[in-house]
This record gives C-alpha cells, sequence and structure tokens, in this order.
C-alpha cells in the first residue's frame, strides 16, 4: 500500500508491531506493508497516496581494483595530503619519480621527505 505523509522528515515506527518507515518529503508515497499501514494511517499526518512510487536507482559502488599515484604517497607516514599534491605535480606517475630516485637526482622537496620517499621506494 502507497502511504504519504503531509509534512517532510517524518520518521514513523513500532516496535510492538516491529515497523520503521522514513517518509523524507512531504507527498512523497513509500510502499508499507499493508498491516503497518493501517495502524500508520491511523495518524492523520498520514494517507494513502494514489501517486507513482519514485523508483531510485542504486548505483553500485565501483570498487577501487588500484589506489590513484597520490593515494599511495599518502599512505605513507609522514607524507601528508598536500606533500602527496606537490609530488604528483613533479612527478605525475609512479615511474617519473622512480626514474629520478634511481638516478640520483636532487629532488626538489624537504630533506624528510626526499629521506622517506627513498626509503620506500628504493630500499
Amino acid at each position: 500500500m502507497k502511504i504519504a505523509s503531509k509534512e517532510s522528515n517524518i520518521c514513523i515506527k513500532s516496535n510492538n508491531h516491529n515497523f520503521k518507515y522514513k517518509f523524507k518529503l512531504a507527498g512523497t508515497p513509500i510502499d508499507v506493508e499493508t498491516e503497518h499501514a493501517e495502524k500508520i494511517l491511523k495518524n492523520s499526518t498520514f494517507y494513502e497516496s494514489d501517486k507513482e512510487i519514485e523508483k531510485k536507482e542504486i548505483k553500485q559502488k565501483k570498487e577501487k581494483l588500484e589506489k590513484s599515484w597520490e593515494e599511495e604517497l599518502i599512505e605513507i607516514k609522514g607524507i601528508g595530503k598536500k606533500t602527496a599534491h606537490d609530488i604528483t605535480l613533479i612527478y605525475p606517475g609512479k615511474h617519473n619519480l622512480l626514474e629520478a630516485l634511481e638516478k640520483g637526482k636532487e629532488l626538489p622537496f624537504d630533506d624528510d621527505v626526499e629521506e622517506k620517499l627513498k626509503e620506500v621506494f628504493i630500499s
């Protein structure tokens, strides 16, 4: 049965009859079991609706198979978001940083960051 509320953001529940429904928008019906609807309709805030119930498309969360280069840097203890972002601006890919480290190039970062990167990627 389709029930709607005259008010927005109303939650109705019953421990005796074991149900809980949340009416987010006034006038927007939700599908309610018949036995629960009878009890809910005793409250004048709710009414039986003949409107169609909006079907919401459930978006499936895409699993991240790989972390971004910046996320990988952030996970290194001692490297925060800002430093990771700065690193990705100069070395847009992991291979770019590895190449610089292997060639022994001086990195344009604080010594502690450079040491941490060498420790993680070279050792």
